[in-house]
């Protein structure tokens, strides 16, 4: 995989620190298949990173999904709000 995009996986990774680290590890891994897809279209990684974005608000985004499903009181839910809070306040 291209540096790029390995910069942008340890970005998103590093802002979903607060979570678990089995959910951050899937959400990398969703992250990269769709890289991968891209690439395998001829897309270069400049362009995959700009299609995808600003790390950080992407991995908001993923918090923020989390956030939605489910609801009242769960230890992954409270993880999430402060790794939220963490983006917030960067």
């Amino acid at each position: 995989m291209d540096k790029i995009l390995e910069k942008y996986l340890d970005t998103v990774d590093r802002h979903l620190r607060p979570l678990p680290a089995s959910e951050r590890v899937d959400i990398v891994k969703e992250i990269k298949g769709s890289m991968m897809e891209m690439q395998s279209e001829g897309i270069s990684a400049e362009n995959i990173a700009q299609k995808l974005g600003d790390p950080r608000e992407l991995a908001k985004a993923y918090l923020g999904d989390l956030l939605s499903n489910g609801t009242g009181f769960s230890w992954k839910r409270f993880l999430t709000v402060c790794a939220l809070s963490y983006l917030s306040w960067l």
